[in-house]
């Protein structure tokens, strides 16, 4: 009786042992499976960034929202687009006249019209961008439905209107040398850039 309790004790450690075996086999394979989904989403964001003026802000303007993992390019580009609105109602806040005349108690009224003038283009072009990366059917940021051919005109459009994504034309002198959110190629100014590639190579292929 002793010797069959003594195997049966065994045959169930050795089933036991089995299952724990097989659990971590699975969780195992699991994680490499979740590891090589990361590393490819990752190599298809470097590869649609690659043709852009800064690869890796491009990068960094997708990844920072958790859906790029295997999104496809029409999302990863919508995802670009919302970090470039972002960035736009950044600048739109440093090119506020008020925000000028607070910092630069001297400044012109001429500069003070163009800080206006720069304001109001930084403001439309970030209320556009923001509309255009909504579904027309289902409103909401939805990656997966920016209207991306909208997003392209945008772009030329505003090309053909020589907007600017700075107000580096409203400082004089030594105020050039300031290095903020309205200065040449500030942030926005750079992710927009990337975004006019970005939506032209995914459209036109």
């Amino acid at each position: 009786m002793a010797r069959l309790f003594t195997i049966v004790s065994s045959s169930v450690f050795v089933v036991v042992l089995l299952l724990l075996i097989i659990s971590e086999v699975a969780q195992a394979i699991e994680a490499t499976a979740a590891a090589g989904e990361v590393g490819d989403g990752n190599a298809k964001v470097k590869k649609l960034c690659a043709d852009t003026p800064y690869p890796e802000l491009c990068a960094s303007m997708i990844t920072r929202y958790d859906e790029s993992k295997g999104a496809a390019e029409e999302g990863l580009v919508g995802m670009a687009a919302l970090t470039s609105v972002k960035l736009l109602l950044n600048a739109t806040s440093t090119a506020s006249p008020a925000v000028q005349r607070d910092s630069h108690p001297g400044m012109s009224k001429a500069d003070e019209i163009c800080f206006e003038t720069c304001y109001k283009e930084l403001t439309n072009g970030a209320q556009t961008l923001d509309k255009l990366c909504k579904s027309k059917d289902q409103g909401g940021d939805y990656f997966g439905k920016v209207q991306l051919p909208e997003i392209h005109s945008f772009f030329k459009f505003n090309k053909e209107s020589h907007v600017e994504w700075n107000c580096e034309r409203c400082r004089q002198g030594e105020d050039k040398k300031i290095a903020d959110d309205v200065s040449k190629n500030n942030e926005a100014e750079k992710a927009m850039a990337v975004l006019d590639v970005l939506a032209d190579k995914v459209l036109t292929k």
